[in-house]
């Protein structure tokens, strides 16, 4: 196990608090421990195998080429007639299919369960900063691949990249009008932007990049990520 200070290394603690939390964004670059890390969270292997097993899935989401999202939850992710087996939440696999070999991107939410890696890193955070912490897995093809438009996130997110590049473009006022930054970031780096910054993502590649926003309301009660062992 690892704490908040590990993950965030070498940036001092102190210098987060009295720099950027909440005041502004801030790249932490690859180390050779999140390097390490990042790059076991998932493989594409995994990620397909997860897609596939459609039963059991617990949140997916995809953007269209032309910028739209559709969701599972909101029953939009299928084009056939609905399954009488299925559960409320569905999604057709061969639709999804279809959305990815055509430059659509992939979600996976409610995802910080999904590996014991990106279980540790949402751990570390929680148990910093108290509430809850989730994990949305941003998976795109290729470089054409279509992601969110710049948007505001209404909690502190900490931006973890496992795969390929993407170029980040966020605001560095409030007001989040004009003055703006954009930077490329690949395997190992962290970006933390507080809430209320408008930002953007673009791929670079092939990429998987995971957004671990942070509840901190206090009805919002930490998950138990202990692994127990079934065998």
């Amino acid at each position: 196990m690892f704490d908040f200070e590990k993950l965030i290394e070498p940036l001092p603690l102190d210098d987060f608090y009295n720099i950027y939390y909440r005041k502004r964004w801030c790249i932490i670059k690859g180390n050779d421990f999140r390097k390490d890390l990042f790059s076991k969270i998932i493989t594409w292997q995994k990620f397909s195998r997860y897609i596939n097993n459609d039963r059991a899935v617990s949140g997916l989401q995809a953007i269209l080429p032309n910028g739209r999202k559709l969701c599972m939850e909101k029953l939009n992710l299928y084009k056939s007639k609905k399954p009488a087996w299925c559960k409320k939440d569905y999604y057709e696999k061969k639709f999804l299919h279809d959305i990815w070999n055509n430059h659509g991107s992939i979600i996976l939410t409610k995802a910080s369960l999904l590996t014991p890696e990106i279980s540790s890193i949402a751990g570390a955070i929680e148990e910093h900063f108290g509430g809850a912490a989730d994990a949305h897995f941003y998976c795109s093809k290729t470089e054409k691949s279509r992601s969110f438009d710049p948007h505001i996130d209404s909690d502190d997110n900490f931006l973890v990249h496992a795969h390929g590049s993407v170029k980040w473009t966020v605001c560095n006022n409030f007001d989040n009008k004009g003055d703006a930054t954009s930077f490329n970031l690949t395997t190992g780096d962290l970006l933390y932007i507080p809430k209320g910054l408008a930002h953007s993502a673009v791929p670079l590649s092939k990429r998987i990049s995971i957004s671990v926003p942070l509840i901190e309301d206090v009805t919002a009660k930490p998950l138990d990520r202990t692994v127990y062992d079934f065998s």
